[in-house]
């Protein structure tokens, strides 16, 4: 099965998934997510005002460098910040963070809902139970 959908996303021509989409940073955001740890320091920092590094090097169960490596994968999809103070780096949730999570994940659906095509295992459908929702 895996090889015949290979063969068939390969046969058909790529089709932008939503035009307003950037897509790399669609897929920076949804990696940088992708990780239990990532997601439990985005938590802690919606929590909070924000943190030092140490601190959230405490509250895990990791080296310091291994949180770094995590850190810098939230800060470059653009959810987290930091502000270095010394030797000292205070991250915090970027302003917009919330509202970039949802945005994308709306985005992402919203070409679903307008009854655009889905690629299937039988072929290629169309979803348009919800574009009578839209129209």
């Amino acid at each position: 099965m895996r090889d015949r959908t290979a063969a068939r996303l390969r046969d058909e021509p790529a089709r932008p998934l939503v035009a307003a989409i950037d897509s790399e940073r669609l897929a920076r955001i949804f990696k940088a997510l992708s990780h239990p740890v990532r997601v439990e320091i985005v938590s802690s920092l919606a929590a909070c005002s924000g943190a030092v590094c140490g601190d959230i090097v405490r509250g895990l169960p990791l080296a310091q460098s291994t949180v770094s490596q995590h850190l810098a994968i939230l800060r470059e999809a653009g959810l987290i910040e930091a502000e270095e103070s010394g030797r000292c780096c205070h991250y915090r949730l970027t302003a917009g963070a919330w509202a970039l999570v949802e945005g994308a994940v709306g985005a992402l659906f919203a070409a679903h809902c307008r009854g655009e095509a889905v690629r299937t295992d039988e072929g290629t459908a169309r979803m348009d139970a919800c574009r009578k929702d839209t129209e």
